[in-house]
């Protein structure tokens, strides 16, 4: 099959892309205050991260090189104050670092902003007297400002954007440098945790002064399969005077093999076509990546050189078929994230995106939308390498405002580098097939919010014309309205289109299941998917997807828990008689509204997914029964309150509500080997069966079966009394260093070895050996203790300690809880 695309156009639908985003190329860490790199330039990616000084509030003179920063604590990036204990904060209005006073307030999950500073020391004195030093910043939250030797060098507003320093007029070639950070949390400014410091990495680049390749000047997408080849479409951008120096571009396949490689003249923007014979394709399932290599030559000497990763595939949009890979159909099983990891806050770490991908991937999930902002290089990185989709996102406001100091106050100003900051360190990444320039962004159907989609949409097509442009709408969408020749889409002048919708090439709906096939009726050209949807319209959206080509899919809100918007999903028992509505506040911290709970276990919703999805043929839960003179209440984004648990001694005088999801047409459900119920499933049922079942202690198991044949079997156990506790390590990652993470899973089990259901206590670690404790928590929902302390408490059974490598070592865990019998795990650091 051949696939064509022509990138001199502005297509909608039909788009081809390719590659990854910068990498790491392997240099030895830096360390202060001397960098040990000792090579000719140029070098590029060398890490800046370990050795900070960090002070947290403001102060004078702080960006001073001769400041007497003794005092100050040392670390190492990434780094979250927001995570960690407000200082001389006292029970029961400061928890860990929760705050019941703080400003955010349930959306950030009452934790604390402010100021901070970050210092470091460094030299650059085995370097070209005449090289260029750039310093590069993944992400910082919020507003930051760059010193060097006391001077300013920079300033940014927004906190997710990566954005690139020029050291070089403020540099000390033959001693110490200091560079200072000031980073400032103020106000009301964010909708969810955002985290507070230098919480993405950094890296340094030594660069040839006279001629070198620009930041992120490497574009390259795959526009063809012809005849068992691929053909590569490169644009490669230069800084300085380029005359007499030659580019040549190779891509090396997973053997290190050249598959194709071309040379050129160097010019301020050159172009190539790269022909793979045979090409290994990239997909979700076959993430095969290459290594594109770009290299600045002068004669035999190479003076620039860059690396990024690679895959070839081409993603096709269109009404009759929906999205293709490489020419086969995938829907889109997807899910929102916000950016936090969890216990460690909004700390990057490579390993913690790594652990979050896999658990996805392991729960069916193909894609992800990084809502509401540019991801981090690890997280993209990440989805490049084990294939999961993304869908890469801008903004969650434009020129009005939902929190008082939110990114709205600097849009008008800064719009254009937030667009940049997205596109070009993503444009070549093989997991982003959509470009977001938004999320329920008010009035956006105003005239003022129609050219901003259009200013934004075009920005975006400038720096990336492969892929087609989204966002996600909510409610209404607009007046209808009609865009001329000058301005409208290809294909799209004098047609009728909303005024959401008309600058989009494949518009997101959230929460807007019953608006899909009646708005299809009107605008069968559009194509369209579910950018946000709720975890009660799992079935719903499965079955529209199965007849529906023209919808690509949904994603979930969310497809794991996280820190902020506290209790969007929570659960309570209201008094009878009472209206149905509950406010989740103080000491609601974290969403509640995930698949996977803020440590990576299962939940409700996600066994349902399951079946939904076609991982199990059948699952089983039991409904928590209400207090006697309660209801139960739900939220809009959450799931009843149901566990995976038959330990029910204290609900013996009424029966217990079963709920099994299946893909069959009947359900058996049996306890202690006698049948307790049956019930034949239709297709109003929605997969779902809920049965009266008197509790009695054993097993209870549901038995799915379709057409008269058994299809699976599922079953739940009186777990006994909690006797010890369990430490388990996950697989170690090849990481090293600072950047290798090891996360154990502390349980609480019977004698047996089950793990207890519902079960709350104490738990202490100690630690001996090379390595620190990064964070140690549970999944509760609510503020219970800090997340940087040596103890915590179990909910439902499980906590997780998150380790953090100190080098080559090993590192013994002892945990501890009163009445039960201990256990330790050893993990060995390279």
């Amino acid at each position: 099959m051949s696939f064509e695309f022509d990138t001199n156009r502005r297509q909608a639908l039909m788009v081809a892309g390719a590659g990854a985003v910068f990498p790491m190329v392997g240099v030895a860490a830096a360390k202060p205050p001397v960098l040990p790199q000792r090579a000719s330039w140029p070098l590029r990616d060398i890490p800046f991260d370990d050795g900070w000084k960090f002070h947290r509030g403001g102060g004078d003179g702080f960006e001073q090189a001769g400041l007497d920063d003794s005092t100050w604590r040392v670390v190492d990036l990434p780094h979250d104050w927001g995570v960690e204990d407000v200082p001389g904060g006292t029970e029961p209005a400061q928890i860990g670092p929760f705050d019941k006073t703080a400003v955010g307030k349930g959306a950030t999950g009452f934790t604390v902003g402010g100021e901070g500073w970050y210092r470091k020391r460094f030299s650059v004195a085995g370097y070209a007297p005449d090289a260029r030093i750039e310093l590069t910043f993944d992400g910082i939250y919020l507003e930051s400002d760059v010193f060097l030797n006391g001077h300013p060098v920079s300033s940014n507003v927004n906190g997710y954007i990566p954005f690139a320093i020029d050291l070089t007029p403020y540099l000390d070639r033959k001693g110490d440098n200091v560079v200072a950070v000031r980073v400032r949390n103020e106000g009301r400014n964010t909708r969810w945790y955002a985290g507070s410091g230098i919480y993405r990495q950094v890296t340094l680049d030594v660069l040839p002064s006279q001629c070198r390749i620009a930041r992120w000047g490497v574009a390259a997408w795959t526009r063809r399969f012809a005849d068992g080849r691929a053909e590569v479409d490169l644009t490669t951008s230069l800084e300085g005077d380029a005359a007499g120096y030659e580019i040549v571009t190779r891509l090396i396949d997973a053997e290190g093999r050249t598959a194709a490689q071309g040379r050129v003249a160097a010019g301020s923007e050159v172009r190539q076509t790269l022909t793979v014979q045979g090409p290994r394709l990239w997909s979700p399932d076959h993430p095969n990546l290459y290594r594109l290599e770009t290299e600045l030559r002068r004669g035999d000497k190479v003076v620039d050189r860059l690396e990024q990763p690679f895959g070839v595939r081409i993603v096709t949009f269109d009404p009759a078929r929906g999205m293709a890979i490489n020419g086969e159909v995938i829907k889109l099983r997807g899910g929102c994230v916000h950016h936090d990891n969890g216990l460690l806050g909004a700390c990057a770490f490579r390993d913690a995106d790594e652990r979050r991908i896999r658990l996805l991937k392991q729960r069916g999930f193909n894609a992800i939308r990084s809502s509401h902002n540019p991801a981090s290089r690890s997280l993209r990185e990440t989805c490049d390498r084990l294939g999961m989709l993304m869908i890469e996102e801008a903004f969650d406001a434009w020129h009005e405002h939902k929190e008082p100091q939110d990114f709205s106050v600097h849009f008008r100003e800064h719009w254009e580098e937030v667009i940049r900051g997205m596109v070009l360190p993503a444009r070549n990444s093989a997991s982003v097939i959509m470009w977001s320039i938004g999320n329920e962004i008010p009035f956006r159907a105003s005239d003022e919010g129609v050219e901003w989609e259009w200013k934004l949409a075009n920005a975006v097509k400038t720096l990336d014309p492969t892929r087609p442009v989204t966002a996600g709408l909510n409610g209404v969408l607009g007046q209808e309205m009609i865009a001329g020749a000058d301005t409208a889409r290809p294909g799209f002048a004098g047609k009728v289109d909303n005024a959401s919708t008309m600058f989009l090439d494949v518009p997101g709906y959230n929460y807007r299941l019953d608006d899909i096939e009646r708005e299809h009726s009107s605008h069968p050209e559009r194509v369209v998917y579910g950018s946000e949807t709720f975890a009660r319209e799992v079935f719903d959206y499965a079955a529209l997807m199965d007849r529906a080509p023209y919808f690509l899919g949904e994603f979930l809100w969310t497809a794991m828990d996280y820190i902020g918007e506290a209790g969007i999903g929570a659960t309570a028992f209201l008094k009878n008689g009472s209206l149905p509505y509950y406010f989740a506040a103080w000491p609601w911290v974290n969403a509640w509204c995930g698949d996977l709970d803020l440590i990576g276990c299962q939940k409700a919703s996600s066994l349902a997914r399951d079946v939904a999805w076609g991982l199990a043929p059948v699952t089983m839960t039991v409904l928590r029964p209400a207090p006697d003179g309660t209801f139960p209440w739900t939220a809009n984004w959450g799931w009843p309150d149901e566990l995976a648990s038959w330990n029910w001694d204290d609900h013996k005088s009424k029966p217990l509500k079963v709920r099994v999801y299946t893909a069959g047409d009947k359900v058996q459900v049996i306890l202690n080997g006698q049948t307790v119920g049956e019930k034949a499933l239709a297709a109003g049922d929605k997969m779902t069966a809920e049965l009266p079942v008197p509790y009695a202690a054993g097993t209870l198991e549901a038995v799915a079966w379709k057409n008269g044949k058994v299809i699976g079997r599922t079953h739940l156990e009186t777990v006994g009394e909690a006797v010890s506790l369990r430490v388990s390590a996950e697989p170690l990652s090849q990481r090293r260093g600072r950047d290798a993470l090891a996360y154990l899973k502390i349980e609480v089990v019977d004698a047996k070895g089950r793990v207890l259901p519902d079960d709350m206590r104490p738990v202490t670690l100690a630690l001996e050996g090379s390595g620190e404790l990064a964070a140690f928590g549970s999944a509760n929902p609510q503020a219970v203790g800090s997340l940087k302390a040596s103890h915590t408490k179990t909910f439902r059974g499980k906590a997780l300690a998150i380790l953090r490598g100190r080098g080559k070592g090993a590192l013994r865990i002892t945990a501890h809880s009163p009445g039960l019998r201990g256990a330790n795990a050893r993990v060995a650091f390279e």
